[in-house]
């Protein structure tokens, strides 16, 4: 895949993954082809009840490797499904769960399923944004690229800005 083709599908998925990250979020938010990567998820529990069980169903493409323990929690997979019960997640706070994923899939942007049950019978269900980049790229090499183009970008925008307020401010030159 180019380098171009590259940063499309990254920055395209940072955009998708935008509305969702103050919900259920991936750490890191990619992961390579091929390869098995242990993902944090961050799960905040934003309802008013006790959240008492979490699971995550990956798509077609993916592999669960393993679901990590998360303190106070029994962690379980069983096909495309992890599954974390046994605890119980307070309103207003975070929990990590891990992850080990293994993609056998093409690079670009997937989604997961969350789901967030609670003490009150509720179910909560929410997008996680994953990008799977190419196998020949390294995590670290896909990771500077993405922060050069947005460093890039950034100072697009700021130039444009000062050469937008120099004009504004300009005194008129009488003739």
């Amino acid at each position: 895949m180019p380098r171009s083709a590259l940063v499309a599908v990254v920055l395209a998925s940072l955009l998708v993954a935008a509305p969702a990250a103050a919900h259920v979020s991936a750490t890191p938010p990619y992961l390579a082809t091929g390869g098995s990567e242990t993902i944090d998820l961050s799960v905040p529990n934003e309802r008013d009840a006790p959240m008492t069980n979490f699971s995550v169903t990956v798509p077609s493409g993916f592999e669960i490797v393993h679901a990590h323990v998360a303190e106070g929690w029994n962690a379980t997979s069983e096909g495309s499904t992890a599954t974390w019960r046994g605890g119980s997640l307070a309103p207003g706070v975070e929990a990590m769960f891990g992850l080990e994923l293994r993609a056998q899939t093409e690079p670009g942007a997937v989604q997961f399923q969350a789901e967030q049950g609670y003490d009150d019978g509720a179910v909560v269900r929410w997008p996680v944004s994953l990008t799977v980049i190419p196998a020949d790229e390294s995590s670290s090499q896909s990771l500077a690229l993405v922060g050069v183009v947005g460093l890039l970008g950034v100072l697009v925008v700021a130039a444009a800005a000062i050469l937008a307020w120099r004009r504004r401010s300009a005194p008129l030159q009488e003739k």
